[in-house]
């Protein structure tokens, strides 16, 4: 039998796995970043402090709770962040926010998000295309719409604040 005749099915079977798997999936850079520890920590964001975590290279002053992430949960999310199923929420306007999470290389902040649960905001140092959806207008008027963390990504995220007993978990 002609080998090429089977290698064809074989490659077409190979190709719509990797399409099935990369379904959902958009590059994301807390894959390839280089960092040696993740702190996530419990601040007081919004008009009275800084907003963010990191505000021109420096931690907010407003820490109240901090602790290391441990491996699994890192690695949960950071693909977490690069899964389109991670977003498409909706937000709120207030952006009171009080989880804060840095990744560290030699004790140096390399990347760092902060994200608000009441609102439904999330903001990444790095640019997320996971989180680009709900797109309206064109060019330098384009802004998206569903951009804030999915139901299922606000649950893992909560799961992480009880676990650190932090506060500004969500109630059920």
């Amino acid at each position: 039998m002609n080998r090429n005749f089977l290698m064809k099915p074989f490659a077409f079977i190979i190709l719509l796995l990797s399409l099935s798997f990369a379904s959902g999936k958009t590059k994301n850079p807390y894959l390839k970043l280089k960092f040696d520890k993740v702190i996530i920590y419990d601040f007081s964001g919004g008009q009275h402090y800084n907003q963010y975590i990191v505000t021109n290279g420096h931690l907010a002053t407003s820490v109240i709770n901090k602790a290391e992430l441990d491996k699994q949960n890192v690695i949960a999310l950071n693909e977490r962040l690069g899964e389109k199923s991670s977003f498409g929420g909706g937000e709120a306007a207030c952006f009171d926010p009080h989880l804060g999470i840095v990744y560290y290389l030699n004790n140096k902040i390399v990347a760092y998000i902060t994200v608000c649960l009441g609102c439904n905001v999330l903001v990444s140092s790095l640019p997320l295309k996971a989180q680009q959806q709900g797109k309206i207008g064109e060019g330098k008027n384009a802004y998206y719409i569903a951009d804030g963390p999915s139901k299922s990504f606000r649950l893992f995220l909560n799961s992480i604040l009880k676990m650190y007993k932090f506060s500004h978990q969500l109630r059920s």
